[in-house]
């Protein structure tokens, strides 16, 4: 063989390294891995890349309006909204942070009806960009982050937000009116 056609000399992968990629493979696959995948599947994302997005340090575009929908709000009403949501014993589902809304994910369809003020339905043919699952607030990916990260199927029950939702603004208007 010439010294033109010689195969290149593999460099060795550190065992961190092979782990990672174990993992990226694993959940590509759709086999058990430690990173949680389960909320992006049925939403049409493209989940390998998903996983290089995040590999490489950026937030993936998933859409919405598939596996789920995501309601959108001002940062002020999203917090008052997701502590409404613990403070009421309900199941909260991933929730979203960055610099100016919190973004909630809820089953699709089941905010169809939604019609309180200073929010916003994110339904199919919209995408959000979200950080990688291990992302949870006060760190952040992009300035984004999860609140309460995705783990399994669970999702926020768009009865139980909008409930939530309409106290949050009730309380607001109560503070301000004071």
């Amino acid at each position: 063989m010439s010294e033109n056609n010689r195969m290149p000399e593999r460099t060795p992968r550190s065992p961190q390294e092979q782990i990672r990629r174990a993992d990226l493979a694993d959940a590509a696959a759709g086999v058990d891995s430690s990173v949680p995948l389960q909320w992006l599947k049925g939403t049409g994302a493209n989940i390998v890349d998903a996983l290089m997005a995040w590999d490489k340090g950026e937030l993936a575009v998933v859409p919405a309006g598939h596996g789920w929908d995501v309601v959108r709000m001002s940062r002020p009403l999203g917090w008052r909204t997701v502590q409404h949501l613990r403070d009421s014993g309900a199941t909260v589902g991933p929730v979203l942070h960055n610099e100016t809304h919190v973004e909630v994910l809820v089953p699709a369809g089941s905010v169809a009806d939604w019609d309180l003020p200073e929010a916003t339905v994110v339904t199919a043919g919209n995408t959000i960009s979200v950080p990688h699952p291990s992302i949870v607030a006060p760190r952040t990916q992009n300035s984004r982050t999860w609140i309460v990260p995705p783990s399994g199927t669970i999702l926020t029950d768009g009865n139980a937000l909008y409930g939530s939702y309409a106290a949050a603004l009730a309380t607001r208007d109560l503070d301000s009116a004071r």
